[in-house]
C-alpha cells in the first residue's frame, strides 16, 4: 500500500492532465493547422496510456483491501460517469440545440475514462490471484486482436476497456519502490532525452503521413475502420512499445521532488471532469473570434495558451470538495469473499 503521496508521479500527472487538456483545445483545429495537428498526435500517443499506468500503480490500496473499499471507490466512479455524461448532454442539448441524443451505455468522448476506471477496478480484482506473467499476456493480446472485431466499439467503453487495459496492469503488477530505483539511474537521462526528442522529431517532420494512424491513439477505432484491417494489429503492438518508451522516458526527466506545479497533478479528476464543460462554453461564446480579431496572427498561441491558464483554473483547492465527497463514498457494510489466492 502507498500511503504517502510521491512526488515523481503527481508532478508527472499535472504534466499528464495539462497535455489533456491542451489535447482537447488541439483538436478543434487539426482540420487546418499543422501545429494543432502534430500538438495532438504527439500528445495523444502516450498521454492517457501513461496516465492509465498510473491509475493502475495507486490503485493496490483499493484492490487488496476489502471488498467493501473495492465497491465503494467502483461506484464513486460510476457516478461521476453518470453526472459528466448528463452535465455533457445538457449542454449539447440546451446550448447548441444538438439531436443528440442521451445514452447511458455507450460513449465515445471524454466521459470514458470514469466509466473505464471503474471496470478496471473490478477486471483487475476478480483476475489479482492469476501470476501477472499470465495476465499481462493475454490482456495485450485481447488488446491487439479486439480491434479485428468492428462490432466491439463505444457500447459499454468496450474497445478502450480493452485495449488499455494492460497499461493499467502494468501499473497494478509494478513494485513502486524498484520502479523508482530504476527511473533514478541517471544515466538514463540522456536516452530518455534523445527518445523524446527523436519522437518529437519524427512526428513533426512527418505529420502527413503518421495522421493516417490517428484512430489507432483513441483506443475506440477498429482496424477496418482506419483502413488497416490486414496490419492493424501489427501496428497496435509497435504502438504499445512506442508508448512503453516514451513514457518511460518522461518518467525519468519527471522532477523527483515537489515543484510549483505539483499541486496540479493532485486534482486531476476535478481538472477531468471539468474542463471540456467549459471548453464547450468556450466555443459557443465564440471566444476565438475575439482573440482572431486582436491577434490575427498569433490567436491559436493564444487559444492554447488559455488551456494552460484553465488547467491551473479548475486546480483550485475549493473545486476539490465535490470531488472528494463522491470518492469518499461509503456504503453499508458488506464483504465480498475474496479468490483464494495461489502463488
Amino acid at each position: 500500500m502507498i500511503s504517502d503521496r510521491i512526488a515523481l508521479f503527481d508532478n508527472t500527472k499535472a504534466l499528464l492532465i495539462l497535455l489533456v487538456v491542451m489535447g482537447h483545445f488541439a483538436r478543434y483545429y487539426t482540420s487546418f493547422s499543422t501545429d494543432m495537428k502534430i500538438m495532438f498526435f504527439y500528445i495523444y500517443i502516450f498521454h492517457m496510456p501513461l496516465f492509465i499506468f498510473i491509475s493502475g500503480l495507486f490503485s493496490k490500496s483499493v484492490i487488496n483491501s476489502s471488498g467493501q473499499k473495492l465497491l465503494e471507490r467502483v461506484l464513486s466512479f460510476i457516478i461521476l460517469y453518470i453526472l459528466l455524461k448528463i452535465f455533457s448532454f445538457s449542454l449539447d442539448k440546451f446550448l447548441f440545440s444538438s439531436n443528440a441524443n442521451f445514452t447511458l451505455f455507450s460513449e465515445g468522448g471524454f466521459p470514458w475514462y470514469l466509466f473505464a476506471t471503474a471496470i478496471w477496478f473490478c477486471i483487475t480484482y476478480i483476475f489479482k490471484p492469476i501470476k501477472p506473467q499470465i495476465v499481462i499476456p493475454v490482456a495485450l493480446i485481447i488488446g491487439i486482436l479486439v480491434g479485428y472485431d468492428s462490432r466491439v466499439g463505444d457500447y459499454l467503453v468496450a474497445s478502450r476497456i480493452l485495449v488499455y487495459f494492460p497499461f493499467f496492469l502494468l501499473g497494478y503488477y509494478t513494485d513502486v519502490n524498484k520502479f523508482l530505483e530504476f527511473l533514478n539511474k541517471k544515466s538514463l537521462k540522456y536516452f530518455a532525452v534523445i527518445i523524446l526528442l527523436l519522437a518529437f522529431l519524427i512526428v513533426y517532420t512527418q505529420i502527413d503521413y503518421l495522421y493516417q494512424f490517428r484512430p489507432f491513439l483513441t483506443g475506440r477505432h477498429s482496424y477496418i475502420s482506419a483502413n488497416q484491417e490486414l496490419l492493424g494489429g501489427l501496428y497496435r503492438l509497435v504502438l504499445y512499445l512506442i508508448i512503453v518508451i516514451i513514457s518511460l522516458s518522461i518518467l525519468i526527466l519527471m522532477p523527483k521532488q515537489k515543484t510549483f506545479f505539483t499541486f496540479v497533478g493532485t486534482r486531476t479528476l476535478q481538472i477531468y471532469f471539468l474542463h471540456y464543460l467549459l471548453l464547450k462554453i468556450y466555443h459557443y461564446l465564440n471566444i476565438n473570434n475575439y482573440l482572431q480579431a486582436v491577434f490575427p496572427n498569433d490567436w491559436l498561441k493564444m487559444y492554447i495558451g488559455f488551456s494552460v491558464l484553465l488547467t491551473i483554473f479548475l486546480a483550485m483547492k475549493p473545486l476539490e470538495r465535490p470531488f472528494k465527497k463522491i470518492l469518499s463514498l461509503k456504503i453499508d457494510k458488506i464483504s465480498i469473499a475474496p479468490l483464494n489466492y495461489r502463488s
